[in-house]
């Protein structure tokens, strides 16, 4: 006898449950006033609730990486940096993108990698002169008309080089590229 009364109870508090709910939801979707339910909805009142989140179109992430190939005229080399994108450009599609790197061809364009290049009728700035200059060994490089730059002095002093290199450096050392400027200077430390 209890278990049927615990049956009915439980069965009304369903159906209660079940008109209390229409019921809140037909109050949260009736009309505030008399005005606004007879009035008929015009097509441009229609609110659109699409927001279109897939596009085809590839935007720069923020973990992308931008690779510049400089070409130089003078001297035939090319030079080549990896950076991380600047942040002006994240989110950016490839039209965008070449409008920030105006002076740049864009040669590959994906989400991760950009690769631009361009050419320089001048010269690159991996042409350095090492000369001794108040008992250190000094470094310059040359710009795009042949004149040499004071890039600034290193911490080898000269006077314990052998005669052979002290004659060269009074000559002045050329060397090309940051690597193999910074191979040389290894021997003398």
């Amino acid at each position: 006898m209890k278990k049927w009364i615990i049956l009915v109870l439980l069965f009304v508090i369903f159906i209660v449950s079940v008109i209390a709910g229409f019921m809140v939801k037909s109050y949260i979707n009736f009309p505030k006033n008399k005005e606004e339910s007879n009035r008929p909805v015009l097509a441009e009142e229609k609110e659109e609730d699409v927001v279109d989140t897939i596009s085809n179109e590839i935007i720069v992430s923020p973990n992308a990486e931008v690779v510049l190939t400089e070409n130089f005229a003078k001297c035939g080399h090319t030079i080549s940096t990896r950076e991380v994108v600047p942040r002006e450009i994240v989110n950016l599609n490839q039209s965008k993108v070449q409008e920030y790197y105006d002076k740049w061809n864009i040669d590959e364009f994906d989400s991760n990698e950009i690769k631009l290049s361009r050419s320089n009728s001048g010269i690159c700035d991996e042409h350095y002169i090492l000369r001794e200059s108040d008992g250190y060994i000094s470094i310059s490089s040359k710009n795009n008309i042949g004149e040499y730059i004071f890039k600034g002095l290193t911490d080898i002093p000269v006077q314990y080089l052998p005669e052979e290199d002290l004659a060269n450096l009074e000559k002045g050392i050329e060397i090309v590229g940051r690597e193999s400027l910074n191979k040389f200077l290894e021997n003398f430390e």
